[in-house]
């Protein structure tokens, strides 16, 4: 039989390896964060209400849109792009787009009459997967070739539809804290 203070230094030392064994099984992926890199922007708003854009929505379903996101998705295609995942997370849809060997989601929803398509980090190995999946953190993508490539192939789509207006780019920051003041017309911002 133990002591009470054994006992207690005993179960306070089970109590904090299972908690190191929390963190390192669900660590956050190193070198992310909340912030866009520097000089891109990675959530756009705009605006667009024709009816072919809900033609393949269900009555009472949660999505909108679904014709503009297939549309959005086999445009990427055709810029040479690789989609892959397509699904659903809550109320919006959500595929991830290869470029290079990087990986981006993208995730287009409705709020408030405007859309809101965000290209966020791609999580690939099952830490960072379970990472996401348990802490529902959002983390912006790296800079990189790719992201930039990504984010032009967006920003030409998008731009190449008439029924689509008011495009604004915002930095993922601001939007997730309701700053809306700072939109750009670009996703890159001019070197200079």
């Amino acid at each position: 039989m133990l002591d009470p203070t054994t006992a207690t230094v005993l179960i306070l030392g089970v109590m904090g390896a299972v908690i190191v064994g929390f963190r390192l099984f669900i660590r956050r992926p190193k070198g992310l964060g909340g912030e866009d890199p520097a000089g891109l922007r990675t959530v756009v708003l705009f605006r667009g209400n024709d009816a072919s854009l809900f033609a393949d929505d269900e009555p009472e379903g949660t999505l909108v849109g679904v014709r503009l996101f297939a549309e959005l998705c086999d445009g990427l295609g055709t810029a040479g792009l690789s989609l892959e995942n397509r699904g659903t997370v809550q109320h919006a849809q959500r595929v991830e787009c290869v470029a290079g060997h990087e990986r981006f989601a993208l995730v287009l929803e409705r709020t408030k009459r405007l859309w809101v398509l965000g290209i966020e980090w791609a999580p690939v190995a099952a830490a960072e997967r379970r990472h996401v999946a348990l802490t529902h953190q959002v983390f912006s993508p790296p800079d990189s070739p790719e992201l930039r490539q990504v984010l032009m192939a967006i920003d030409r789509w998008l731009k190449s539809r008439p029924e689509l207006t008011d495009l604004a780019w915002h930095h993922k920051e601001a939007w997730i804290d309701e700053q809306t003041n700072d939109p750009a017309d670009s996703p890159i911002e001019p070197a200079g």
